[in-house]
């Protein structure tokens, strides 16, 4: 039975300040980095040891991989980045809520409207989809019941890959997004995901 891991970034200001941010390239924050580092003694996270190893290639995501993994090598899958929410980037609800362009996207529930220089629900999925899928391609080559794969991104990706491992959970995306630093071990059999646990 192989296994994906999926682990979410530590926290970042903008987490703690509750903006929207997903293609903007923040640092974590102090305390972040501290519970990255206190989760990484504790021995919560995967031994990497055989594993191919993912990250999006945005700053917060490869600070916590380095603080989990050190300086492994690792692939960088840029469709795993998170939401782009283009011109509501770094702001908060509050700013936004009479904004009539944010209206009509939080009102969408089709997921066909794009942010304004962003990116729409939908184009989120295909593109999460399409590298979950590179990932899977690689995961199932290795032919073997032992075979690992990590991948350290974001709360937003990680809801989505749960979503379509598991569709038939009927739940709000916002369900299956992890605290930072926490995640899911996938269990696959035959290249599907059967089982996961929490990380």
């Amino acid at each position: 039975m192989g296994k994906i891991h999926l682990i979410r970034h530590g926290t970042t200001e903008a987490n703690l300040t509750k903006k929207f941010y997903g293609s903007t390239d923040l640092p974590l924050s102090n305390k972040g980095i501290n519970i990255i580092s206190e989760y990484a003694v504790a021995g919560i996270y995967p031994d990497a040891k055989g594993a191919t190893l993912y990250t999006s290639g945005l700053l917060r995501a490869e600070q916590t991989f380095f603080l989990i993994y050190g300086c492994k090598d690792h692939i960088i899958l840029p469709e795993l980045r998170e939401y782009h929410f283009g011109e509501f980037e770094m702001k908060t609800h509050e700013q936004l809520k009479e904004n009539p362009d944010y209206q009509a996207w939080i009102n969408d529930k089709n997921g066909l409207t794009s942010c304004p220089e962003g990116e729409s629900t939908t184009d989120f999925r295909m593109r999460v989809n399409a590298g979950f899928a590179k990932v899977l391609e690689n995961h199932n080559k290795e032919e073997n019941s032992s075979s690992k794969s990590i991948i350290v991104c974001h709360g937003g990706v990680i809801s989505l890959i749960m979503g379509i491992c598991f569709p038939d959970v009927k739940q709000n995306i916002f369900h299956w997004q992890p605290d930072p630093g926490r995640g899911y071990t996938l269990n696959l059999v035959d290249g599907e995901a059967v089982l996961y646990e929490k990380i």
